[in-house]
C-alpha cells in the first residue's frame, strides 16, 4: 500500500510539472543603458566647502500616460505609487578626492567652480505586465482581437537638487549640466517587436535635448511621448473615417496652459534580432533671474 501511494505521488508531481503556468510572463525586450552626467558646482562662500560623493544614484520613477490600445510592459519593479524611487550604483569621477569624518568627497575652495562627472549603467528586462483575458486556463487563444504595440510608460528622473543637496544652500550654485545617455534595445521572446519607449533617463526640468542618429540608422525618435500616445489613441478610435480637421473648432488656450511632463520617445517595429542603438544628450542650465535696469534721474 505504501509503495502504491509513492507511485501515485510520483505521477501527480509529473503532471504538475507539465501543466503550463497560466500567469507566466513573457520577456518582450531587453534594454541596456549607460549614462554620464557632467556639470559645474560653484562655491560662493568665503571659505572652502566639502562635498560628499554618493555611492549610488537615486532616481524618481515617473509614470507616463498610456491606454488600453497598448500592451503595457514592466521591468519588474513595484507599481504601487505614481512616483517611486529606485537606485543604481554610481561612479564619481573627480580629482583630487579627500576624506572628512570618514566620508569620501572633495573640497571646493572659496569663489571657485569645480567640474564633476558621474556615470552608471543599468539593464531593464521588459516583460508583459498583465494576464491575457482572452486566454483560457489551457492558454489556447480563441478570439481574434487586435493586439496593439507594446509600451513601457515609465522613465527615470535625475533631480539635481536631490543628488546634490548642497545646492539648496544659497551660495552653492549649479550650472551647465549635461546628461549623455546611450543604450540598446533587443527583442526577445517575440517574432516581431512593435514598441514605444520614452527616453529612459532624463534630467528633471531639463532645458533642451539633442537626439543623435547615426549615418546608417533609421530615425526612430519622436519629439513627444504624450503626443504620440494621443495621436495613436485618436487613430484607434476613428480609423480612416476621422472627421475633417477643418470642421473641428480650435481652442487657443495660450502657451503653457497645460504644463504636463513629457519626454522624447523611441517608436519602431522590427522583426530583426539585431539591437537598436540610441543616444541623446540633455542640457540643464541655472535659471537666470529677471532683472530690470534702474535709471537714476
Amino acid at each position: 500500500m505504501k509503495m502504491l501511494n509513492i507511485k501515485y505521488l510520483t505521477i501527480f508531481l509529473f503532471l504538475i510539472s507539465i501543466i503550463p503556468n497560466a500567469h507566466s510572463e513573457t520577456t518582450v525586450a531587453t534594454m541596456d543603458t549607460y549614462w554620464s552626467l557632467t556639470g559645474e558646482i560653484t562655491n560662493e562662500y568665503p571659505y572652502s566647502v566639502f562635498i560628499t560623493i554618493p555611492e549610488e544614484i537615486e532616481y524618481i520613477e515617473k509614470d507616463l500616460k498610456s491606454s488600453k490600445n497598448f500592451m503595457e510592459l514592466t521591468n519588474g519593479e513595484s507599481d504601487d505609487d505614481d512616483e517611486e524611487e529606485s537606485t543604481d550604483p554610481v561612479t564619481f569621477d573627480i580629482t583630487p578626492k579627500s576624506e572628512l569624518n570618514g566620508q569620501e568627497g572633495f573640497w571646493i575652495p572659496p569663489y571657485t567652480t569645480a567640474n564633476i562627472k558621474m556615470y552608471s549603467t543599468r539593464v531593464d528586462v521588459l516583460t508583459t505586465n498583465e494576464d491575457d483575458d482572452e486566454e483560457d486556463d489551457d492558454e489556447v487563444v480563441r478570439t481574434m482581437e487586435i493586439s496593439g504595440p507594446a509600451a513601457y510608460p515609465k522613465t527615470k528622473l535625475i533631480d539635481l537638487s536631490e543628488i546634490i543637496p548642497a545646492s539648496k544652500k544659497d551660495k552653492i550654485e549649479l550650472d551647465n549640466f549635461k546628461l549623455y545617455v546611450k543604450g540598446s534595445i533587443v527583442k526577445n521572446d517575440t517574432d516581431v517587436l512593435s514598441i514605444l519607449i520614452p527616453a529612459p533617463i532624463v534630467l528633471k526640468d531639463y532645458s533642451t535635448c539633442d537626439k543623435f542618429i547615426s549615418k546608417y540608422s533609421v530615425n526612430t525618435w519622436v519629439d513627444s511621448y504624450s503626443d504620440w500616445v494621443t495621436d495613436h489613441n485618436e487613430l484607434s478610435s476613428y480609423g480612416s473615417t476621422m472627421l475633417d480637421n477643418t470642421l473641428v473648432p480650435v481652442f487657443d488656450l495660450g502657451p503653457g496652459f497645460y504644463k504636463t511632463f513629457d519626454v522624447p520617445a523611441l517608436v519602431y517595429t522590427t522583426s530583426s534580432n539585431q539591437e537598436l542603438s540610441f543616444s541623446y544628450k540633455m542640457y540643464w542650465y541655472a535659471e537666470e533671474e529677471d532683472t530690470k535696469d534702474i535709471w537714476m534721474l
